[in-house]
C-alpha cells in the first residue's frame, strides 16, 4: 500500500512540475510580446541564461546594463563591436536603435563604417521597443528564457 502512495504521489509531483518551471518565468505587456518578436533572433542568439553563445551571436540572455561586446563565452565579435567596446553600455533606447539599424548604429558609436555581422533589421519600433523590454525583463532571472 505504501508503495502504491508513494508511487501516486511521485506521479503527481512530475505531471506538476513542468508547469511550475514554466510559472517561474511570468512575462507581461511588451516583455511579453518582445519574446515572441525575438524568435527571429534564435537563428543566430541564444536567451536562455544557462545556454553557451553560438557561433553565429552571443547569448544576450544577461545583455542589459553590459557593455558592448562583452559575452565573455563570444569571441567571433566583428571589428564594429570590437571598436565599439567600451564604448555602450546596453539600455532599452540602445538595444531599439540597435535592432533598427544595426550598421547605422555601430557606424555612430565608431565614427565610421567598419565590418559587423548583424544583418537583420528591426525596423518596426514598437517590435524593437518590445524586444528591448524582453531583455530588460529577462536580466538576471535564470528561469527567464
Amino acid at each position: 500500500m505504501r508503495k502504491i502512495v508513494l508511487g501516486t504521489a511521485m506521479a503527481a509531483v512530475l505531471a506538476v512540475a513542468p508547469g511550475l518551471a514554466q510559472a517561474a518565468c511570468t512575462l507581461s505587456g511588451d516583455a511579453a510580446e518582445g519574446q515572441k518578436v525575438s524568435k527571429q533572433c534564435t537563428a543566430c542568439h541564444v536567451f536562455e541564461a544557462s545556454k553557451p553563445s553560438r557561433p553565429t551571436g552571443p547569448n544576450i540572455h544577461d545583455s542589459m546594463g553590459r557593455g558592448i561586446g562583452e559575452q565573455a563565452d563570444y569571441t567571433r565579435y566583428s571589428a564594429a563591436f570590437a571598436a565599439a567596446k567600451g564604448k555602450v553600455t546596453w539600455d532599452e533606447a540602445k538595444v531599439v536603435e540597435y535592432v533598427k539599424d544595426p550598421k547605422a548604429f555601430l557606424a555612430k558609436v565608431n565614427g565610421k563604417d567598419l565590418k559587423h555581422g548583424m544583418n537583420f533589421k528591426l525596423a518596426d519600433e514598437t517590435k524593437a521597443k518590445q524586444v528591448a523590454a524582453f531583455l530588460t525583463a529577462i536580466k538576471g532571472k535564470a528561469d527567464c528564457p
